[in-house]
């Protein structure tokens, strides 16, 4: 059985994610940032990152929760989907417009199954090397950069870092609407204070930002260092620096994925080690589930 949380439901859940969080922060922050969506898919009064949410139950106690963002993304934190529930997510889900998908490689699995989604229309479809470190055990790197918080100067030569490693990592298009996404989710980073620039001799060298946050852990992502000033720390430098800074408030625990080789080894240098795969799914431009565009 599949059935469609509401607010009275929202204690469980985020009990539920609690234990979990290494594998459902983007639902997790999501969640506690935007709540529950008002609308059935792009409602006015609807955040990008606010959530509808179906629960699957036993013996009173939830087993699975599918996350639909009214940005068109699907997060979840499903550990025991089976086959006999996949009707029930495509019902659940059908009509709704699918700019991607991820989570732990097994559950990805079953969630590309139950939504009967074109891989071969996937302009990405990877598993990437999952990381943990805790702060306790985080290893700075020696350098001359400097990190500070991004400014609304900042933006224009973030967003197009930005659009260049949706490019390079993600299969993204250079088009007007991916621009405007970016560029909209860098401003939210920015209000939040979540937004790092690595500066050498005042020189911008590199980027960082923590995608997912809650009072204990946070999710590094954004990481980018233009292509002709690669090979010099910067990454791991501002990484390392943005995560020293955290562990000050009171943040005790860090995850990532590794989009490379090269950005695993920087990883594991300043201390993350690897937890399992953590499987990213992109379409650009969206599907939608269940039927043609």
């Amino acid at each position: 059985m599949l059935r469609r949380a509401c607010e009275a439901d929202l204690p469980a859940v985020r009990a539920f994610l609690a234990s979990r969080l290494t594998t459902s922060m983007f639902l997790s922050s999501n969640l506690r940032d935007q709540g529950l969506s008002t609308g059935y898919s792009g409602h006015p009064g609807d955040h990008g990152k606010s959530m509808t949410l179906w629960l699957s139950e036993a013996l009173g106690e939830i087993t699975n929760v599918i996350g639909y963002a009214a940005a068109g993304y699907v997060v979840f934190e499903a550990p025991t989907l089976t086959p006999a529930q996949y009707p029930m997510i495509r019902a659940a889900l059908s009509g709704r417009h699918l700019l991607g998908l991820n989570g732990a490689e097994d559950q990805v699995a079953h969630l590309m199954a139950a939504l009967d989604l074109p891989c071969h229309e996937a302009v990405m479809d990877e598993a990437e090397p999952h990381y943990r470190l805790l702060l306790s055990d985080l290893r700075l790197p020696g350098g001359p950069g400097q990190l500070r918080a991004a400014t609304g100067d900042d933006l224009g030569l973030l967003t197009e870092w930005r659009m260049a490693s949706e490019i390079e990592i993600l299969g993204a298009r250079d088009s007007a609407e991916n621009r405007d996404r970016a560029a909209e989710s860098l401003q939210e980073l920015l209000a939040a204070d979540r937004l790092r620039v690595l500066e050498r001799d005042g020189v911008s060298v590199a980027m960082t930002n923590f995608n997912a946050a809650l009072p204990a852990i946070v999710q590094v992502g954004g990481v980018y260092t233009p292509p002709q000033l690669r090979g010099q720390g910067y990454a791991r430098q501002a990484v390392a620096l943005h995560l020293a800074e955290a562990r000050k408030t009171g943040i005790s625990e860090a995850i990532l994925f590794a989009a490379n080789p090269a950005a695993a080894r920087a990883y594991e240098a300043i201390g993350f080690a690897r937890i399992g795969s953590y499987r990213i799914v992109n379409f650009d431009p969206a599907i939608r589930i269940g039927g043609p565009s």
